[in-house]
């Protein structure tokens, strides 16, 4: 019996090791990742588990190297693994290269890039 209650033990102690050691991972984005729009007017970024829209955010590099203007990241109703972040202008056509951060609410930290094309 003790050995049960030891095993026992070990795996709810290995199981919650493992969901502490958990990340917010980018699951899906629109506009998608190499994906091709004719137009955008926000970034909405799906992860694996809740963030917090106050520590996390993006930035989006238009065809010229400049920094596209964007909102205050949001997430979407009840739904915190849905980051959205509204753009604030028309994109011109090229392609843009988003740079996104995410805190996810266990305070663990990631980051990424990904590029979309504007068509013509």
């Amino acid at each position: 019996m003790r050995l049960m209650t030891a095993i026992a033990a070990s795996l709810v102690l290995v199981c919650g090791a493992r969901a502490a050691l958990a990340h917010a991972r980018l699951e899906k984005a629109v506009p998608s990742v190499g994906g091709t729009v004719a137009s955008a007017s926000e970034i909405r970024l799906t992860f694996s588990e809740g963030v917090e829209p106050k520590f996390s955010g993006a930035t989006l590099t238009s065809p010229a190297g400049a920094n596209a203007p964007l909102g205050q990241p949001r997430v979407e109703g009840g739904d915190q693994r849905v980051l959205i972040i509204p753009i604030m202008s028309a994109l011109t056509a090229g392609e843009y290269a988003v740079r996104w951060r995410a805190v996810s609410v266990d305070t663990h930290h990631t980051q990424g890039t990904f590029k979309f094309t504007v068509k013509p």
